[in-house]
């Protein structure tokens, strides 16, 4: 029977590094040796201890700041910021002045849940502020998120807030709320009737929503949430609809009072939003994207009993604040595949990762040099995360903050095969390309391959006999057969047969035995000439981080 009930014991390296994938962008070795001297509850207490947020973002043509006082003559374009964003929110996953934490994670989570495109949004500093909006709420409740991104300017622009007036409401945003964001559809049982709502619910929530402008004054106080300390919307008395809003019996008939104030304006939100997160369902809809997005695709009957609907109530009694229902679900026997010996229902290693999974974690495991922007913020922002890996995400079919509609990216919501669509023919190249990029690409986006493997935090040392006998303690990357066993341990998920691990060490040894990789490392050792020895481990970390078992996580 499937469990939510608490894995005890330690997580091994094993179940570590399957922990550190799912809850962050991917884990070091060292990482992973240290969570695997914790159990679950002790790791989630690390992981879902988040740092403060961080500074702003500045322009790299400037140095400075542009995101509260706003853009000068000196700024780089406006688009070009926007990049900038995304590149100051992908340093948070990299920046080695952080702790490990799940943090980024759950906002790319809530990115999925309430998308954007910055391409859609005028200023990079409202796709700015939407971000630092998730960040926010991302140890916060989601209940009180879903409050917030009513009033946030780039949704506003989105999903045509703005436009929505008294005596010509705009629907999008309210059917998009309802539907892809809070308590989702039901089965359809009448014309316009999808169990949790009704198409006359959508209308009264549009009226509602009626009279928020966007705000493009980004100094300006009146305008500022006071919880957060963001802009938001301004609400605008002239355009509001006042009149009373009656839901339909999917929501018990309430009837929210029309205010006829600009602070009242802003309860009438917190009203609609309270009587949609009062409702059981939308608490089951948020249990199974957690679900899908942290442990796996499918949803089985057993599943759905056993994890999503105790998951619902654990979110309900917390006030939605996600890390409380994914200290549950990421601390369960379920997680860790305690409750089921089939070996073809397995959490670990069922879930494809994204591009930016994989590609983020290569660059965490291999130990990637990342610029620092406080030092060379065009280095860091513009070569590195811009040029280095925003495009290549793109290539991977991920445009980062950029997914085709509303609905967000198909592998996180299209039924069935779900996270299976981050692979196909158009955006295995790319996957592929990641590890090019990083063994012999440009050299800001270069590992040094010969100064991964001789640092014992990466492999360690071999303390046996070599190939002839010689009983020792050895330099890892020396011992062929270690070297390989230590890489597939740490960076696949599950492990692999024997077949595949001879696959993998002939790759190294390219058709000569243990002794002579020995021989030829012993040269190397002695003279500084990698000539013989490199290109084999650079072969060997491609064949690794290209091969299929690498994709999933």
């Amino acid at each position: 029977m499937a469990s939510l009930a608490p894995k005890s014991g330690v997580l091994g390296k094993r179940l570590a590094a399957h922990l550190l994938r799912r809850a962050t962008f991917g884990p070091t070795r060292a990482e992973i040796d240290e969570f695997a001297a914790m159990t679950p509850q002790q790791a989630l207490d690390q992981l879902l201890r988040f740092p403060p947020l961080p500074a702003h973002p500045v322009d790299p043509e400037t140095g400075l700041t542009w995101v509260v006082q706003g853009r000068g003559n000196g700024n780089s374009d406006n688009d070009d910021l926007k990049m900038v964003v995304n590149s100051w929110w992908l340093h948070q996953i990299f920046d080695p002045n952080l702790p490990l934490s799940a943090a980024q994670k759950i906002v790319f989570f809530l990115h999925t849940c309430f998308s954007t495109s910055w391409q859609k949004i005028t200023y990079s500093e409202n796709h700015y502020y939407t971000l630092r909006l998730f960040m926010h709420y991302a140890s916060g409740s989601y209940k009180e998120l879903a409050k917030k991104i009513c009033l946030d300017n780039g949704m506003n622009e989105y999903l045509d807030i703005g436009e929505s007036k008294k005596g010509n409401p705009n629907e999008n945003f309210a059917r998009e709320f309802l539907e892809l964001f809070t308590i989702g559809k039901g089965p359809q049982v009448g014309d316009g009737d999808y169990t949790h709502y009704t198409e006359d619910d959508i209308r009264e929530a549009a009226r509602l929503l009626t009279g928020f402008r966007r705000n493009d004054d980004w100094a300006d106080p009146l305008y500022f949430d006071p919880d957060t300390g963001l802009p938001r919307a301004k609400p605008t008395l002239s355009r509001h609809d006042e009149t009373n809003k009656t839901f339909s019996p999917a929501f018990g008939n309430v009837t929210i009072a029309g205010r006829a104030t600009e602070p009242g304006m802003l309860e009438e939100v917190s009203d609609l939003v309270e009587m949609i997160f009062a409702q059981p369902a939308t608490a089951v809809t948020i249990s199974r994207r957690l679900y899908r997005f942290f442990v796996k695709r499918t949803i089985s009957e057993e599943v759905e009993q056993d994890i999503i609907q105790p998951l619902a109530q654990v979110l309900r009694d917390n006030d939605y604040r996600l890390t409380e229902a994914m200290r549950v679900l990421l601390g369960s026997e379920h997680f860790y595949d305690e409750d089921n010996d089939n070996p073809r229902d397995q959490v670990v290693g069922a879930l494809i990762k994204s591009p930016l999974e994989l590609h983020a974690g290569m660059i965490r495991f291999l130990g990637v040099p990342i610029p620092d922007p406080a030092v060379d913020p065009f280095a860091a922002y513009v070569t590195f995360y811009w040029w280095g890996m925003q495009n290549i995400l793109r290539a991977a079919c991920f445009p980062l903050f950029d997914p085709p509609d509303v609905a967000g990216y198909e592998p996180v919501y299209q039924s069935p095969e779900y996270n299976r669509l981050w692979i196909s023919a158009k955006s295995l190249p790319a996957r592929y390309e990641m590890a090019d990029e990083h063994l012999d690409g440009p050299p800001l986006l270069q590992v040094d391959v010969m100064e991964f493997v001789t640092n014992p935090n990466n492999i360690s040392d071999f303390d046996g006999p070599d190939p002839l006998g010689n009983m020792g303690v050895h330099q890892g990357a020396r011992i062929a057969e270690h070297l390989v066993t230590e890489l597939l341990e740490y960076m696949l998920p599950e492990p692999v047969t024997n077949h595949r691990y001879e696959y993998f060490l002939n790759i190294l040894l390219d058709g000569l035995s243990t002794t002579n990789w020995m021989n030829e490392w012993d040269a190397y050792v002695a003279t500084g000439d990698d000539s013989a020895v490199k290109p084999q481990l650079k072969k060997l970390l491609r064949s690794i981080l290209q091969s299929p078992e690498y994709q999933i996580g």
